[in-house]
């Protein structure tokens, strides 16, 4: 079933940190595993950031969530800035331009599927699509995601829901493809 995340659904965390990792982005060179952990629990129990368990659904089978993805509204991009350079680079002591990812992700007017992950021991199992479907299903009329030009299989996926290449953005240290869907 899939269903809104609570703050305890600590184990998004691990597959976030999973994910962050294998894009090589900055904030690993910035800080520690155990200190990047601590800012994904800190985010993630947020009202406010991109993370927050509020912007969260999971994938779960009798307790065992298998998947997740975070979604938001471009409207709510200021807030969410707003809180990452008021409150997590301070407490956390990081740079003043530190970001896990780029801001200029989503544009004007989209519902922005921002990460969708499924943990590896339950790929294969339709989860990806099932948390797709939930997105498409959504009722928002401008949707979006982005895709690393390089992930043929996931832009295959994207594109048999209705998603069609807009533009291109740099997102770390890749080109990514911003795809759209308007329902």
């Amino acid at each position: 079933m899939i269903r809104k995340a609570t703050k305890n659904d600590f184990k998004v965390l691990i597959g976030l940190q999973e994910f962050i990792e294998s894009l090589e982005l900055d904030i690993l060179k910035e800080c520690s595993l155990s200190k990047l952990q601590d800012i994904l629990k800190f985010v993630f129990s947020s009202e406010y950031d991109r993370f927050s368990y509020k912007n969260c659904r999971v994938y779960e089978i009798e307790g065992e969530i298998k998947g997740f993805s975070f979604t938001y509204h471009y409207d709510e991009i200021n807030k969410m800035k707003e809180f990452w350079f008021n409150e997590v680079v301070s407490k956390f002591d990081l740079k003043k331009d530190s970001i896990i990812f780029d801001y200029d992700e989503v544009l004007e007017e989209e519902y922005y599927l921002d990460t969708l992950y499924v943990f590896a021991k339950y790929r294969g199992e339709g989860i990806g699509n099932r948390l797709l479907t939930e997105f498409v299903n959504s009722g928002q009329p401008r949707l979006s995601l982005n895709v690393a030009q390089s992930n043929i299989r996931a832009r295959k996926l994207y594109e048999s829901f209705g998603f069609n290449k807009d533009c291109e953005i740099f997102i770390g240290h890749e080109n990514y493809d911003h795809l759209i869907r308007k329902n």
